[in-house]
């Protein structure tokens, strides 16, 4: 049995082009296999490691689905194979990290800057990917990082991470910003909600996730801290120390000495007051504080 993948959508014909390339050439031919044709990528769609195992499980069924789509939901035709959860690859070694963001706020370039502190100063393979949506500042960003002690050769997006940070509390009801967060993970949240009112106003659905997860859920004021220090809205730097006193990816000594390092390549042509102010934000990093998760909220109903 083969699957033939195709990026391609050639309305009115009997198939896109490799499916038909692949059925003439078995054309005629004794004993052939069955042979069935979808879609995938379309409109840019990731495609991931669940939605090829869905593939070689449509193939392995008596009769399998053709012309099929996968990477997105078809309610209307009907066409799309089912959706799976998605499935860690990479083995242990592999940290992966998923970071939320508002255009324009510097999460962005941090999340750049840490990347290079952890490829510049560990044997540590590194990747990353950032997506914006078409605002820009102000706009939704994603940042997606991946590092290892192994080559890395995912072609995705970071599906199924080990950390995840919002730095916007309004995602957690715009956005699925848990989906995928791994059994044992880590949850970081910018927020002005502190202990019993943060649990108070996190949804049902979010706690519910934490609890049957094992998920270890840090909270910190950057947004307060930053205009504190005189930053405005740049809660970046104060995040990006978060991250590496939460996670340890990196000794913490050694990854606020190269924070600072990249502070004055990045500021030091804007004067010492800025460059100091910077250096507040690192140190105050460490201000965040650590939600109880309580083992009840694993039975909570929907809001």
């Amino acid at each position: 049995r083969i699957a033939v993948l195709d990026r391609t959508k050639e309305a009115g014909s009997n198939g896109e082009p490799l499916y038909l390339d692949v059925k003439d050439t078995f054309y005629g031919k004794e004993n052939a296999p069955i042979i069935v044709g979808g879609r995938y990528g379309l409109s840019s769609k990731d495609t991931t490691p669940a939605q090829i195992l869905s593939v070689f499980e449509n193939l392995a069924l008596p009769e399998p689905k053709n012309h099929f789509t996968i990477g997105i939901v078809d309610d209307v035709t009907f066409t799309s194979l089912p959706l799976k959860e998605e499935i860690a690859l990479g083995g242990e070694s592999l940290y992966e990290a998923k970071f939320y963001g508002l255009g324009a706020d510097g999460t962005v370039g941090a999340n750049k800057n840490s990347i290079k502190i952890i490829g510049d100063n560990t044997n540590k393979y590194c990747q990353a990917y950032f997506a914006y949506d078409s605002k820009k500042s102000g706009g939704f960003t994603s940042s997606h990082l991946r590092f290892g002690d192994t080559p890395i050769r995912s072609t995705y997006l970071v599906n199924t991470p080990n950390f995840v940070a919002c730095h916007v509390q309004a995602y957690l009801k715009m956005y699925d910003v848990i989906r995928g967060l791994r059994q044992n993970g880590t949850f970081l949240l910018n927020t002005v909600w502190m202990g019993e009112e943060l649990a108070k106003h996190l949804p049902n659905k979010i706690k519910r996730y934490f609890a049957q997860k094992n998920i270890s859920v840090y909270y910190i004021n950057a947004t307060q801290i930053a205009l504190e220090i005189g930053l405005g809205n740049r809660t970046n730097t104060i995040l990006q120390s978060a991250f590496f006193q939460i996670t340890q990816v990196i000794p913490v000594g050694l990854a606020i000495e190269q924070m600072k390092k990249f502070i004055v390549k990045s500021y030091g042509k804007k004067g010492e007051d800025i460059v100091n102010k910077n250096y507040a934000a690192v140190d105050r990093g460490g201000e965040y504080k650590q939600l109880t998760v309580d083992p009840a909220w694993a039975t909570l109903p929907d809001d």
